[in-house]
């Protein structure tokens, strides 16, 4: 299994985001989905909580790469795969 982090509150609501996230997941022919919007507005949390509810839907499990600190575009890729290693 993958290493999500711990969230402090419940995930309330937004579970018509949730399906459209899994929907869009499930899309064979979609390969990378990218949440946008505002700070502060719960794409991390709603990421977090899609992936909890699908993790045991990958046999390889999944992997939480924060990309904050990744401030040149050259190393997102190079982060992603440091994560799959561990």
């Amino acid at each position: 299994m993958g290493v999500l982090p711990v969230t402090l509150t419940s995930f309330l609501g937004r579970e018509e985001e949730v399906a459209e996230v899994t929907t869009l997941l499930d899309d064979p022919g979609i390969r990378l989905l990218t949440l946008t919007g505002p700070g502060g507005v719960g794409k991390t949390r709603l990421a977090i909580e899609v992936v909890r509810r699908a993790e045991s839907d990958f046999a390889d499990g999944v992997r939480y790469v924060p990309l904050v600190a990744v401030d040149d575009p050259a190393q997102a890729l190079p982060a992603v795969a440091r994560a799959g290693r561990r």
